[in-house]
């Protein structure tokens, strides 16, 4: 970009009382912080005299982004002229760029409601499992979901239990007089 598309930028960004997103000094352009923790982006439009500006959604709901088919998808990118003043530009992102945006984050916040019910329901499923063996149930640091849990008692049996869906997979290696015993309890339910 050319220190006159960043001035316009940094302008344009005033207009709309955003502030520079810490740790993007040395990007390709300039990018602003979002109210909502998304992210305002410029650079050099694909023809001269163009500044092209873009939205994404925060980083929380990235992965929860929606499939989308065709002319769908929320048009989260723009072209301006250079020619137009700060003011101008900053109308045409509040009028064409942020109703998009904010579409397209409304649908990743739903995505990553339904996503976080459905792991918290599988996580109660795995604690019924673990709790009377005194385990605990370990979740994945990224996803938030959890993983199977394994339980092994030398000599007695070796538990693995993996959440699905709406239900519990439990695989079980014992002796076979013990797992005529759970057959047994099994058929008793």
């Amino acid at each position: 970009m050319t220190s006159e598309q960043k001035a316009l930028a940094v302008a344009v960004a005033a207009q709309l009382n955003l502030q520079p997103t810490p740790g993007f000094d040395d990007h390709w352009g300039p990018v602003f912080t979002l109210p909502d923790g998304g992210r305002l982006y410029f650079s050099s439009g694909r023809q001269r005299g163009q500044l092209h500006i873009s939205a994404s959604v925060p980083d929380k709901l990235r992965e929860h982004r929606p499939y989308y088919r065709g002319d769908e998808a929320p048009k989260t990118s723009m072209n301006v002229s250079e020619a137009k003043d700060a003011q101008r530009i900053a109308a045409d992102v509040r009028r064409r760029l942020l109703p998009e945006y904010e579409r397209e984050a409304a649908a990743c916040a739903a995505d990553k409601a339904k996503h976080d019910d459905h792991n918290a329901k599988r996580v109660a499923a795995l604690t019924k499992v673990a709790a009377p063996f005194g385990e605990r149930v370990e979740c994945d640091e990224r996803s938030g979901e959890p993983r199977p849990l394994s339980i092994n008692r030398e000599g007695k049996f070796s538990l693995t239990a993996k959440p699905y869906c709406e239900a519990v997979k439990l695989e079980i290696e014992v002796s076979p007089e013990i797992a005529g015993k759970l057959a047994a309890l099994l058929a008793s339910l």
